[in-house]
């Protein structure tokens, strides 16, 4: 039964061809067609090569999940921020704008000192910075806490929370901790000392 289905479908696939063929040479030029009948699989070699296929692509999905997890184990937070060079500022509260914090981090000499560049506008630059700061201040307190990523690893490098009565008194102790903590990185601190 199989061998008079394969039979009629490459017969309706010669036709065809040469059905083309056939309006091919009406046009004036002749074009030569190989058609290549091979015999279907078996119930038994599909399931096979689906089996086959699932286990190549579980596989390469290990190794690509063990390499993710080497590479955020191989850098420490402490590396992660001493190499970090822009940096995107989110705000998660409306009692905080991300334009204080870029204006505060400008403003100190360390942060020019080590080149580091300020991301600013659209959500699409959050995906090309080294480091994501997100500011929030909980409901009812005066507490902004400040969290700082690696974007590309997800690796929590610092946390804090600083008191403050709004945005413009925050600002400026958001910064100066994360200048603190990237010193602390640099080992910039110890040598001061």
């Amino acid at each position: 039964m199989n061998r008079n289905r394969n039979a009629a479908r490459a017969l309706a696939l010669a036709a065809a061809t040469l059905g083309c063929a056939a309006g091919a040479r009406a046009q004036g030029t002749s074009q030569n067609v190989t058609v290549t009948v091979r015999p279907s699989q078996t119930v038994d070699q599909k399931i096979a090569d689906e089996t086959r296929g699932k286990e190549l692509r579980r596989i390469a999905e290990e190794k690509l999940a063990a390499a993710e997890s080497a590479r955020a184990a191989d850098a420490t937070p402490k590396a992660l921020l001493r190499r970090a060079r822009t940096v995107f500022i989110e705000s998660d509260t409306s009692f905080f704008e991300s334009a204080q914090l870029q204006n505060e981090l400008r403003k100190r000499d360390e942060f020019d000192a080590w080149g580091m560049a300020i991301l600013d506008g659209n959500w699409d630059r959050r995906n090309v910075a080294d480091i994501i700061v997100e500011v929030d201040r909980p409901l009812f307190t005066y507490t902004f806490t400040y969290k700082i990523t690696a974007r590309d690893t997800g690796v929590l490098l610092a946390t804090g929370k600083v008191t403050a009565f709004d945005g413009n008194a925050a600002a400026p102790k958001i910064a100066g901790r994360i200048i603190d903590e990237m010193k602390k990185a640099r080992d910039e601190a110890k040598s001061k000392k």
